[in-house]
């Protein structure tokens, strides 16, 4: 592994008090580099008498299990399952369990004898009235733990609340969690109105929260969401991996988020230095798949003092390993600096890291409040203005999102149903040109325009530049006293020596690869 964590910001100098975004992303995995060979999915199925619903009834109609094109939630999440398995590699470790009051193992095999097989046995009839989640996820970690397989994932398929065995949501993620460390990682697909996503989201802390709705299209979009897990989890190259960031406290931590393979404000890996310490993150990755498509990203939105500095001052730094254990690769530590100056036209290179923040941020909004809305009306009003929003950042697929839900509700949908899917389908990361993440953007910093001005014209110096950057502190040494020195003495936050220039003239230059722009 030659490359180190990725680090960039969307400028090269913030204005007093701006705020600014930094984007970490662990280094792009090769196939070379794979800790451990092999898929191995444990796949449990809610077989509780509730999935005999009808896929598309919004009134909790039972299905006619004698017409074959009356299709059940049982139906739905079945499909799913042979698709998913159908885009796994041949000779990928599949094993289904289905759950009720208890979880049973039903096949055991490979994702090529399961394609040939194509059906399994349930639970029997007298014990289809509750939903086990706790029993479901405790057969498949156990289950899970005998493979060897580099990639090892369960996928839970329920349309329902736990009400039987362990139902405390926390617990219910504790065990997710302690599976996660064990480098076994859950999806989790919540079908119908039924479905608990706040609970189910909580059991997929380094996976992915899907949700199928009750309309006539719940088994093309079962399978497109499948299909999506399996391409997420075939080509992994490391089962687990941690970033640990150290933020200089001189610059206020306004959100952590994670922007692929996921698009999610995150709220329990800040620890806030109250802007005496350094404010501390630690971001979990999961399994980590090979090349820019299953490169994990996150972002920091920040914002910059209300002091210049005469030089690039250390913003963050960043440790991490890919593994765990003692198989354990340290990742070379980095870090980010920025200018800070008196410049209110500082230049926004990167305006896509904002406009990612800016999604993350209204999606949580608009859910939210469609969420405590007092009536459907209300509700359709909400995801409207987020239509009108999202498209202002712009985020076509965040207003497709936004567009279906406010459609959804005028179609007779249950509330519950509309807010899950949208919570599920606006969450998906719409990232594109991931290759260009980290690249180097040319940038024309204020002191190479002042030299070639100079160079062009040695009798207007510099005059016009005064003007053009609103301020004089790049020529009459705003920066000469340096505001603020390195808040942790001397070089211990990984701050150069030099690094805070020499005066007004103090180069404005991007930061070295490593320190910047990665």
């Amino acid at each position: 592994m030659n490359e180190g964590i990725k680090i960039a910001a969307d400028r090269h100098e913030a204005h007093l008090g701006e705020e600014f975004v930094v984007s970490i992303a662990p280094p792009v995995l090769r196939r070379s580099e794979r800790v451990a060979d092999g898929v191995a999915y444990v796949l449990a199925v809610d077989d509780s008498w509730s999935m005999s619903i009808r896929a598309d009834s919004t009134t909790e109609e039972f299905a006619d299990a004698a017409d074959p094109n009356d299709l059940s939630r049982k139906d739905v999440a079945e499909s799913g399952v042979r698709e998913l398995a159908a885009a796994l590699p041949q000779d990928a470790r599949v094993d289904v369990i289905t759950f009720a009051q208890k979880a049973g193992l039903r096949f055991s095999g490979t994702a090529g004898e399961l394609r040939r097989k194509g059906s399994w046995a349930g639970n029997p009839n007298d014990e289809r009235g509750w939903t086990n989640i706790e029993g479901a996820l405790q057969h498949a970690y156990a289950q899970l733990g005998q493979q060897q397989a580099g990639s090892r994932r369960v996928v839970l398929l329920s349309d329902g609340l736990p009400n039987f065995g362990e139902t405390d949501p926390r617990r219910l993620a504790a065990l997710a969690q302690d599976a996660a460390g064990r480098e076994l990682h859950t999806d989790v697909i919540g079908i119908g109105a039924g479905a608990d996503y706040d609970l189910l989201v909580q059991l997929a802390p380094t996976g992915m929260t899907e949700h199928v709705a009750s309309r006539t299209t719940a088994a093309d979009a079962m399978k497109q969401i499948t299909a999506r897990l399996a391409e997420y989890g075939r080509d992994v190259v490391a089962g687990s991996g941690e970033l640990s960031l150290e933020i200089n406290p001189h610059f206020q931590v306004l959100g952590v988020y994670q922007i692929d393979p996921t698009r999610r404000r995150l709220d329990a890996v800040l620890a806030d230095g109250g802007g005496r310490r350094p404010s501390e993150v630690r971001l979990n990755l999961g399994a980590i798949a090979e090349g820019h498509d299953g490169q994990p990203r996150y972002a920091l939105k920040l914002r910059a003092p209300e002091r210049v500095s005469a030089g690039p001052v250390p913003v963050l730094k960043a440790t991490g390993r890919i593994g765990s254990g003692p198989d354990a690769r340290q990742l070379i530590p980095e870090k980010f600096e920025l200018r800070t100056v008196n410049n209110p036209l500082a230049q926004n290179i990167r305006p896509d890291y904002a406009r990612e923040i800016a999604a993350a941020d209204l999606e949580r909004d608009i859910n939210d409040r469609a969420a405590a809305a007092g009536s459907d009306g209300e509700r359709e009003r909400i995801f409207e203005e987020g239509v009108v929003r999202a498209r202002d950042i712009p985020d076509p697929d965040l207003a497709a999102a936004f567009q279906q839900a406010s459609g959804g509700l005028r179609d007779g949908l249950q509330t519950k149903d509309v807010l899950n899917e949208s919570r599920a389908t606006s969450s998906r990361s719409s990232t594109r040109n991931k290759r260009d993440w980290f690249q180097d953007i040319p940038v024309e910093m204020p002191d190479e325009i002042r030299a070639r001005r100079r160079q062009r014209s040695l009798d207007d110096e510099d005059e016009d530049d005064s003007a053009l950057y609103g301020e004089s502190s790049y020529r009459q040494g705003a920066y000469r006293d340096g505001a603020y020195g390195d808040p942790y003495g001397g070089d211990s936050y990984g701050g150069s020596g030099n690094s805070r220039g020499s005066g007004a003239d103090a180069p404005t230059r991007p930061p070295a690869p490593g320190q910047g722009s990665a």
